[in-house]
């Protein structure tokens, strides 16, 4: 993608020449965590959601994705851009959502740039589905050097080094469901991530059978409060997938610019734990169809120790994580799940 996409004169856009290609070549993607696990948790599912309806949604979304990967290559893009075209002409909601997304962190996009990435973030959001899907069976086994290319900071490198727990914070862009089995195969494990079930309880179940056959075990975002602690106090790492928008009592920070709802548990979580927040995203790699070769990159691009954030509010925690992630996201526009609407409820700028 053009850099010209992208002021490089901007604090959030500019390029991180600090990081440095890891060598992975001895490491192993084992896809099981075989240290144990420092803290139990409650199984991640809702048993409310699990009649013969539930049962058939999951048979037909297991049958399309395995359906849809089985296809050839020109087939299997043909559907990706067909389902895609479709959800951007008929779904006005999240296509409207994805153009002030991104005319917020793309100011000087032209109308053209900014429907090329909302038609693209559609076609991502079909491509990360099938990723999600096949990742195991094509990359656990193998060298993780065969499948990861990584970039990391020093300071990661060396939370990494020092086995210390820390927060592994990323957001939806890139291939995060693709994550997992690199960063175990890291290193950085035990490792736990916060999620939320899904309103299907077979839905839930597979994506916890999925994530503990990478190495993670999922915390319910309900049991977080107590679990993420004691687990980072064990040595664990926690995921968090940081640029939703919260649905209750949000707090308001600014977020490419505008003000934007964000999660205020976690905040309060961050300064609770006082562990380093190591920030990261795993991408396609640019001209590589990553179904057919299922090579990614993992960029781990900042370190933010408890001292930073001393003293600091619920506010300016947000702003400072916001901050991060805004790099992140702007690494790789074109894979940006920019459809959800990430300033709902929040002030318009310049509101009082």
């Amino acid at each position: 993608m053009a850099d010209s996409r992208v002021d490089p004169s901007a604090p959030t856009a500019a390029p991180d020449d600090a990081l440095q290609r890891y060598d992975a070549r001895d490491e192993t993607v084992i896809g099981s965590n075989i240290g144990g696990w420092p803290v139990e948790v409650e199984p991640f599912r809702d048993e409310r959601f699990r009649s013969l309806y539930h049962r058939l949604q999951y048979w037909a979304l297991r049958g399309a994705q395995g359906g849809a990967l089985a296809l050839p290559g020109p087939l299997r893009e043909g559907v990706v851009r067909g389902v895609a075209a479709l959800g951007k002409t008929f779904d006005a909601r999240h296509t409207g959502a994805a153009r002030r997304f991104i005319g917020a962190a793309l100011p000087g996009a032209s109308p053209g740039e900014v429907e090329r990435l909302v038609k693209e973030s559609w076609r991502h959001l079909m491509r990360v589905a099938l990723v999600s899907e096949g990742v195991d069976r094509h990359v656990k086994g193998h060298r993780l050097a065969d499948h990861y290319e990584v970039h990391m900071h020093p300071d990661a490198a060396r939370v990494l080094e020092e086995r210390r727990g820390s927060l592994l914070i990323t957001g939806h862009m890139g291939h995060w469901e693709a994550s997992c089995p690199g960063v175990t195969a890291l290193g950085f494990t035990p490792v736990y991530a916060i999620g939320k079930a899904p309103r299907n309880d077979f839905v839930a179940q597979q994506i916890q059978r999925m994530r503990e056959g990478q190495g993670m075990r999922l915390i319910s975002r309900y049991g977080a409060m107590q679990a993420v602690p004691q687990a980072v106090r064990a040595g664990a790492n926690v995921g968090m997938l940081m640029d939703h928008r919260p649905r209750q009592k949000p707090i308001i920070a600014p977020f490419f610019g505008r003000p934007a709802g964000c999660d205020r548990s976690a905040g309060v979580l961050i300064r609770r734990v006082r562990a380093p927040l190591v920030f990261y995203g795993c991408y396609g790699i640019p001209g590589d169809d990553p179904l057919k070769s299922w090579r990614f990159e993992l960029r781990f691009t900042r370190v933010i120790f408890p001292e930073d954030l001393a003293g600091l509010g619920p506010v300016e925690v947000a702003t400072r994580v916001n901050q991060e992630l805004e790099r992140l996201l702007l690494h790789r526009p074109e894979q940006v799940f920019w459809l959800h609407d990430r300033f709902k409820g929040a002030p318009e700028p310049g509101a009082d």
